[in-house]
């Protein structure tokens, strides 16, 4: 028991432990929407990284200053992509309370209910997306750039293109607006997803065992950034239900990809994209 204990990844159980009382705090203290998910994002890498420096999975995979220097130019890009994303959700949002007046179905949901059924729904629409990524050679040479690297670890999590950052965002909240979800549950779903995007990311030894049927892990992340084609699945990030329900969901306990990176079909997408 106690050798399955210390196989545990605590780091990212801790990190999703505390998001309950950041989330308490923060709305006691009045913190605005970006400045609870800015924090909170931030807090999760720096925590992230400090666990993948003792505890590392793979010692290659640690970043290397170029590439941390790298990820941090793409996290501020994408803090802009992101600012535009809510922007533009801001503008359909008013039009939306201005000609529909009712609010959605969901507003009546108490917050123990809707905060699960926020958790799924954001995750479908970009899951869909995801999945087509991986198949149109168009969407491939935006999100490609998320599996060039031959490693991963919490840095390399922000690495991706801003329009990808955007239609995510996109996919994600706009469910959440047209049906009436409040304001505090999408505030928490969203910062529970986004600290999963790191977390799934990490370079950090061990797994969540029996956890990760319900919520995303490195353990399932790292295949779908194999090298193997057979092997690339689990397009889900924050949760793996839509992987389960579509037959994606690659479960190997104790198991690890040989090779990460591009496979040969993607591979030949990005050259052929880049040719075009």
């Amino acid at each position: 028991m106690q050798t399955r204990l210390r196989s545990f990844n605590w780091p990212h159980l801790l990190l999703l432990l505390a998001l309950w009382p950041y989330a308490a705090l923060t709305a006691a203290a009045g913190w605005s929407p970006d400045a609870v998910l800015g924090a909170g994002t931030l807090g999760a890498l720096l925590w992230l990284m400090l666990w993948e420096r003792r505890l590392p999975q793979h010692q290659p995979w640690q970043a290397l200053p170029a590439e941390l220097a790298r990820d941090g130019a793409f996290l501020g890009i994408n803090a802009v992509a992101e600012a535009l994303a809510s922007a533009l959700l801001m503008g359909l949002g008013i039009y939306w309370a201005r000609y529909h007046a009712t609010p959605g179905w969901a507003a009546e949901l108490p917050p123990l209910l809707a905060l699960p059924l926020a958790l799924a729904l954001g995750e479908l629409g970009p899951f869909a997306l995801h999945r087509l990524a991986h198949s149109r050679p168009w969407l491939w040479r935006i999100h490609s750039l998320h599996h060039h690297p031959a490693k991963l670890n919490a840095a390399n999590s922000v690495l991706a293109h801003p329009l990808n950052v955007i239609w995510n965002k996109l996919a994600r909240v706009l469910p959440w607006l047209l049906l009436g979800f409040e304001p505090q549950v999408m505030l928490w779903a969203a910062l529970f997803i986004q600290v999963q995007g790191a977390a799934v990311h990490a370079n950090i030894r061990g797994s969540l065992g029996p956890l990760d049927w319900l919520i995303g892990s490195a353990e399932l992340h790292r295949w779908h950034h194999s090298a193997l084609e057979g092997e690339a699945q689990n397009y889900g990030t924050a949760i793996p239900l839509w992987d389960q329900l579509f037959g994606s969901y690659l479960r190997r306990p104790r198991a690890q990809p040989k090779q990460l990176g591009l496979y040969a079909r993607q591979a030949e997408m990005a050259t052929n994209t880049l040719v075009a």
